[in-house]
């Protein structure tokens, strides 16, 4: 039976990368004697975009060994955090439902009617969605006034005999607007894993009390019909798992297998646990899909990464290389003229250095006439000296001048030739 829990929940499916909330369940009647279970949310995801199906399939069960099922006999109504998209059942809501919540100051965005279907235990595993009830449900999704964002929905189950039979369940299929959430993250995310989405779905949330079903069930919190303790299911469902990557799940203890039923779909389950108090838990999902036969996105992002440095690096070095070579010729250039005054034709006399590099001259002198030096070396102390050293090759000859300074300007001029 259990198995077949499982089968029947991955079933309900079709539709898009979402971020779903959880609902919860009042009775008419304050302090409901029956419970829900068991249970199963199911979100399905895929590629594409647009309304999200989320088929809700649930029983009632009831306190108490001595009641039977039929004493139940009493309407449901459901709180959902997000909007229907679209009714999938003729005819317009109930209008006694349109008034209830008219009459509270809300905004009504949009109503209608929504088909229930009943399936038997012999048809959990397959594929049928069960068949139609004779009973359907009427939906109103409202906003409250002063700039709230989103709408919500809430949602009337007529009584019928099937809630509470045991040897089946009743599914209500949501087609829920505005539930694709993408991530927040820097450009530099998007840019290396695509754009990714968050799927939040689970039981018992209402979202933020600023959202107008909180009103609705603080006012009608003594008939919240808690959670029975059955095999009771959260999923998340998406197909086309070849290109689907999902990044992370939480909680912990939620499960990511294959799916069983659809062929190239994934799951993530959630086990939901029985509680007599207001506890939301909730199935996190955070995924994206690609494109391709594998997600080249990083793959590529990485490789011109990769390229872009190297090439920085190749640039960098030829950048010094061609200033050694540069400062070489220079060098041959600045002391070839002295070198071939000299007496022996190599190494420069006294007095061409004299007339090259006067006593006196100033640092931004010697630097205009001779270019940076090859090195530059300063005292600290004492202060205000430092040496100017060029450096030339002619042939075997290496000659270097040292140009020393005080006080930025030229005191003593040093020629030095090593054969």
């Amino acid at each position: 039976m259990i198995k077949s829990g499982v089968a029947l929940a991955v079933l309900l499916c079709a539709a898009t990368p979402a971020v779903t909330h959880g609902q919860v369940f009042l009775a008419s009647r304050p302090h409901p004697e029956f419970l829900v279970g068991p249970l199963f949310v199911v979100a399905n995801v895929s590629p594409g975009l647009g309304p999200v199906t989320v088929n809700l399939s649930w029983s009632l069960t009831t306190t108490r060994p001595t009641r039977r099922p039929a004493d139940i006999q009493q309407d449901l109504y459901l709180l959902w955090p997000a909007e229907v998209a679209e009714s999938t059942a003729p005819g317009p809501a109930a209008p006694a439902l349109l008034r209830e919540v008219e009459s509270r100051g809300l905004i009504v965005a949009g109503s209608g009617r929504l088909t229930l279907r009943r399936r038997d235990r012999m048809q959990l595993g397959t594929a049928a969605l069960g068949e139609p009830i004779e009973v359907v449900a009427s939906y109103v999704s409202f906003t409250r006034p002063g700039g709230q964002t989103g709408a919500v929905t809430y949602i009337k189950i007529p009584w019928t005999p099937t809630l509470a039979d045991p040897l089946s369940i009743v599914t209500l299929v949501l087609p829920l607007r505005g539930l694709i959430v993408p991530k927040a993250g820097t450009w530099l995310e998007d840019l290396f894993w695509g754009r990714r989405q968050v799927l939040t779905t689970g039981f018992g949330d209402l979202g933020p009390p600023v959202l107008g079903l909180f009103a609705l069930y603080y006012e009608r919190r003594d008939r919240m019909v808690h959670l029975a303790r059955d095999y009771s299911l959260v999923i998340a469902a998406f197909g086309d798992s070849d290109h689907l990557k999902i990044e992370e799940i939480s909680p912990a203890t939620a499960v990511r297998r294959q799916s069983r039923v659809r062929a190239g779909g994934e799951v993530v389950a959630l086990t939901l646990l029985p509680s007599q108090d207001i506890t939301t838990q909730s199935l996190r999902v955070q995924f994206h899909y690609f494109s391709g036969r594998i997600n080249w996105r990083p793959i590529v992002i990485s490789a011109v990464i990769l390229l872009v440095t190297n090439f920085a690096g190749v640039f960098m070095l030829s950048t010094d290389v061609s200033r050694r070579i540069r400062r070489r010729r220079r060098a041959r250039r600045r002391f070839g003229a002295a070198a071939a005054a000299a007496p022996n034709g190599s190494v420069p006399s006294r007095e061409t250095l004299v007339t090259l590099i006067p006593a006196g001259t100033r640092y931004d002198e010697v630097v205009a006439r001779f270019g940076r030096p090859d090195e530059e070396h300063e005292r600290v102390t004492p202060p205000g000296r430092r040496t100017l050293l060029y450096r030339s090759t002619n042939g075997a000859e290496h000659h270097e001048v040292a140009i020393e300074l005080y006080d930025d300007r030229v005191r003593e001029v040093t020629c030095v030739t090593s054969r």
